[in-house]
């Protein structure tokens, strides 16, 4: 009883963190991401935890394989745009998510080979294959490339994601100058932007058991029960510790003081205005109130009174050097100062001016409108503003006319 306990503590974990990220009031996009890798991981790690039981339902096991192999592939690509989420304010793209394609390929032939199997013929493939009496010699192709995929195929894959994966976290941690010496700095509530290279740290530790825990059930079949329970311990607490620190209502880029970390439950209850209200040590701590001032008037000059928002191709890099300070700054202002992203502002921004413009010009196009407002396509426009209003910018001009 305490063996199937241990065992399926991953996916506890990650099931809670994944609802009580769910229900969170003000969602990020990083909210969103990580909420997706927590879901994708308690899937990955129920189905997985499934190979454990002695007397396995083998049918079951043939539809939890094909969830399994899915889940644990997709799940890496999710991890990094997750992580690059916390140290950039850049709009992810439907490009972005093309790196979960494999994953998907995989569970299309997955599924696509079962159903040409059948369900019952997988089963006692996959039972074949665990009691170890098989001969390759004597399976069908369909067969052979139903073991091929949903095991050899599948673990090089899943080791040339989680290879590539701790490449881009380690290059993630270089370019953010991370220094051991910061963890005091942390905790003493000096370094807050250091919460992003935790949460590598974390994902670094979190890969590494991962991967071993799978090179190990390759090589001994899931015989050793005791580091199987280990894996299990071990896992659950640094997944713990990621959603600890994931769930807390943070600033696009990870910035939460550590005051937030001790009280995480009542933080993610709190308001907008009352996060704003309660950073005490946040990313600009030291500097001076009239330094922000003078920054964010300008910056405020630039985008309100120039309308710097309708140039299509802006970036918060081109801000910066307009405002002569540096892009990471700029971010963090413009996150105290207005609770969003500085992608979100300009959008914000660009759906407020396309709103007047419909307003003075109500039979002007949606190309000429979306030109207009600094959007580089019409679909784009159409998709931010239903974001933002919560209806299509056809239906919103609809509401001007009188009614007859």
């Amino acid at each position: 009883m305490l063996g199937i306990f241990v065992v399926q503590l991953p996916f506890s974990v990650c099931a809670v963190w994944c609802l009580l990220i769910l229900c969170k009031r003000h969602k990020t996009v990083s909210d969103r991401l990580i909420m997706w890798v927590m879901g994708l991981l308690a899937a990955s790690f129920f189905c997985g935890s499934h190979h454990m039981d002695p007397n396995p339902n083998y049918r079951l096991l043939a539809v939890y394989d094909i969830i399994l192999n899915f889940s644990s592939l997709a799940v890496f690509p999710i991890i990094c745009l997750y992580i690059r989420s916390c140290y950039e304010d850049k709009e992810l793209t439907w490009v972005h998510y093309l790196s979960t394609l494999p994953s998907l390929v995989v569970l299309g032939f997955s599924i696509s080979l079962t159903f040409m199997l059948g369900l019952t013929r997988s089963a006692a493939l996959i039972e074949a294959i665990h009691s170890g009496f098989f001969m390759r010699s004597q399976l069908t192709q369909l067969e052979n490339a139903y073991i091929s995929l949903t095991y050899h195929f599948y673990y090089i894959l899943f080791f040339i994601s989680l290879s590539v994966s701790l490449v881009y976290i380690f290059a993630r941690l270089f370019t953010g100058k991370f220094k051991f010496n910061h963890i005091i700095a942390f905790l003493r509530s000096e370094k807050s932007s250091f919460i992003a290279n935790v949460i590598c740290l974390f994902f670094v530790m979190f890969f590494i058991l991962w991967g071993v825990s799978v090179l190990f059930s390759t090589v001994f079949h899931n015989s050793l029960v005791i580091w199987s329970y280990l894996w299990a311990l071990f896992t659950s607490v640094l997944l713990f510790m990621v959603g600890y620190v994931t769930a807390v209502p943070s600033l696009p880029g990870g910035y939460i003081n550590l005051d937030r970390l001790r009280h995480p439950f009542s933080a993610m209850r709190q308001s907008t205005q009352d996060f704003l209200q309660g950073i005490d040590s946040g990313p600009m701590a030291g500097v001076s109130n009239s330094g922000y001032d003078k920054i964010m008037d300008a910056f405020k000059q630039h985008m309100e009174k120039e309308l710097g928002f309708l140039n299509p191709s802006l970036t918060i890099e081109e801000i910066a050097r307009v405002l002569n300070t540096n892009r990471t700054y700029v971010s963090k202002l413009v996150n105290l100062y207005y609770g969003m992203t500085f992608r979100d502002y300009v959008n914000l921004k660009r759906i407020e001016f396309a709103k007047q413009l419909m307003t003075d010009e109500p039979d002007a196009s949606l190309d000429y409108i979306s030109a207009k407002s600094g959007f580089q396509s019409s679909t784009q426009f159409i998709r931010k503003f239903r974001e933002i209003e919560g209806l299509t910018p056809t239906i919103w001009k609809a509401t001007l006319r009188p009614k007859k």
